[in-house]
């Protein structure tokens, strides 16, 4: 099985502007904003992390949470780790 997963960049600046540090800590973990913070382009980093998390939930098939899901960075490259379940 294939998919896609597709955030739009303006809907994460809406929910930014909208819920600010709430959406944030409820959903990526202090890594994650860390490295965020330190983008140009946040926006662009939360929906790809926010993608990420996304797909990584459909394709697990079972209840995990957000938080529990951490996408980092070495070399350059994004992975996946996953805490907790």
């Amino acid at each position: 099985m294939v998919g896609i997963d597709i955030v739009d960049v303006s809907r994460m600046e809406g929910i930014m502007k909208r819920f600010g540090d709430r959406f944030m800590n409820r959903v990526f973990t202090a890594k994650e904003i860390e490295y965020v913070k330190k983008r140009i382009r946040a926006q662009e980093s939360l929906a790809g992390r926010f993608a990420a998390k996304e797909a990584f939930i459909k394709a697990f098939g079972e209840a995990v949470s957000f938080k529990e899901i951490e996408v980092l960075q070495k070399n350059g490259k994004p992975y996946i780790e996953c805490r907790g379940k």
